[in-house]
């Protein structure tokens, strides 16, 4: 029985543990350049160096709490009227259509803003709040001066973005 036990709780800690260890939320701005995880409700400015063959790595410039919800009904331009060049903006929150009259009204939105002059791709994995795993989700690419979205159906506690690179 406590052999048992102590396979359990073996296995429940590693798995949280291993979790754990691909969350890094920065906490202090710029950041160095790397690979981050953002938590949801957060308003989010990257800045986007190439390095080679054209890819890409970015520094977190800022991270900004969002209250509310995004009503996808409306539409709202949330993006800066002046952005700065060579930089993504993000805006990862709740969202609802039909005024969240029911529960299959709510989502996850992930809205991003490409500043660049060029197009680009680029790779995500996400937690949802069921799961204490992160799994690779689809995207779309992102072309300059364009806006896109990304939409879940459930509640995504984390995505982490990384595989930044030039569209083909």
């Amino acid at each position: 029985m406590k052999k048992k036990l102590f396979l359990i709780l073996f296995t429940v800690l590693s798995s949280y543990l291993y979790s754990q260890s691909k969350i890094n939320v920065p906490t202090k701005f710029p950041t160095e350049y790397g690979k981050f995880t953002f938590s949801l409700g957060s308003k989010i400015t990257l800045e986007l160096k190439e390095i080679e063959n054209s890819k890409y790595e970015y520094k977190v410039l800022t991270i900004e709490p969002i209250k509310g919800y995004y009503d996808l009904d409306k539409n709202e331009d949330l993006f800066s009227k002046k952005p700065q060049k060579n930089t993504i903006e993000l805006f990862f929150m709740g969202a609802f259509y039909n005024g969240g009259k029911e529960d299959k009204d709510w989502k996850s939105v992930l809205l991003l803003r490409n500043n660049l002059e060029k197009p680009i791709t680029y790779k995500a994995d996400i937690k949802y709040y069921f799961s204490d795993k992160f799994e690779n989700t689809s995207i779309v690419g992102a072309f300059p001066k364009t806006a896109t979205s990304e939409l879940w159906g459930h509640k995504i506690d984390y995505i982490t973005l990384y595989g930044f690179e030039k569209l083909k």
